[in-house]
């Protein structure tokens, strides 16, 4: 079955796609920056330079982490960060869809192996 990848591109080479959606969302259940990336298996500095990255690029943070310590580190996703990730999979789902009769379509077209010419 065919699947469909969104990736948004907005002003300044922002991107925003499925893996940093499925890390926002990931954060969101486990309450941890670091877990969320070994889920991911990724490490804890690439999933914070994510994290980074979002926070940065939109107008609003996603993700708000407290430092560890005595009563423990985590991190949480904001009401901003909650509405990105609900927006990006309205989206996904819409076009899904709206989508399915052509990707059908397309899927009757693709064939398993290459059909070779005779010569």
């Amino acid at each position: 079955m065919a699947r469909i990848s969104l990736r948004l591109g907005f002003a300044g080479d922002h991107a925003l796609g499925p893996g940093k959606i499925r890390l926002l969302e990931l954060i969101g259940e486990t309450g941890s920056i670091s877990a969320a990336g070994r889920a991911m298996k990724m490490s804890y500095r690439r999933a914070w330079m994510l994290v980074d990255e979002l926070n940065h690029m939109f107008r609003d943070v996603l993700v708000e982490a407290r430092p560890g310590g005595a009563r423990g580190g985590g991190a949480r996703l904001t009401e901003t960060g909650t509405d990105v990730v609900r927006r990006y999979r309205a989206i996904e789902s819409t076009i899904e869809s709206d989508s399915s009769a052509n990707i059908a379509a397309l899927e009757r077209l693709v064939t398993a192996q290459k059909r070779i010419k005779p010569a």
